[in-house]
């Protein structure tokens, strides 16, 4: 086994090793931290506040039909309630837009 390959074998042990290492500190630290009452508040909107950050910044790549398409969503889940159905809607108005509109 020459150099380059132990290397490698290496790194990707120490990054599956800091990968695990991370997961079982969270799953341990759950159990103490859900006691207090503001952090399992804080602990409820994480995943939320995760999403936003990460769905954001697309829409305002997209710019206005971002904007659009992001309002439709809202439209159509607070009338119709159907999760699908606005994401179909948003998705074909994209389409629209970037074939039509650009």
């Amino acid at each position: 086994m020459d150099s380059f390959t132990f290397s490698a074998l290496a790194i990707i042990f120490l990054v599956a090793l800091g990968t695990y290492s991370l997961r079982v500190s969270g799953i341990l630290l759950s159990s103490k931290l859900s006691k207090n009452k503001k952090i399992e508040l804080f602990l409820d909107y994480l995943p939320s506040t995760l999403l936003l950050a990460l769905v954001f910044p697309s829409i305002i790549k997209e710019g206005v039909a971002g904007v659009v398409a992001s309002l439709l969503i809202i439209l159509i889940m607070y009338r119709t309630n159907n999760v699908l159905l606005s994401m179909c809607v948003s998705i074909l108005f994209i389409a629209l837009f970037r074939n039509y509109m650009t």
